[in-house]
């Protein structure tokens, strides 16, 4: 990993050029929460989904976690800018 380069589907704001890191920290961050959370959501979901909880559970963390953690960042570098 060389240089910090502008993530996908970001605009330069400025002359500024922002680092990935609040990207990478928040998606970090909120593996580690999905993780710990993960037995009260599955335990949540198992009434209404009986054997599939943890598969639905699993797929909407993957679906959910990243989509959160650059929305953060956007917001972050918005904030900054």
């Amino acid at each position: 990993m060389g240089g910090s380069e502008i993530l996908p589907d970001r605009s330069e704001i400025g002359d500024k050029s922002f680092s990935p890191t609040i990207d990478r920290f928040s998606l970090f961050v909120l593996s580690v929460l999905g993780i710990l959370a993960f037995p009260e959501i599955e335990e949540a979901l198992e009434p209404s989904m009986g054997a599939i909880s943890s598969l639905a559970t699993v797929c909407g963390l993957v679906t959910v976690i990243p989509i959160i953690a650059t929305s953060i960042g956007k917001m972050y570098v918005r904030i900054r800018a």
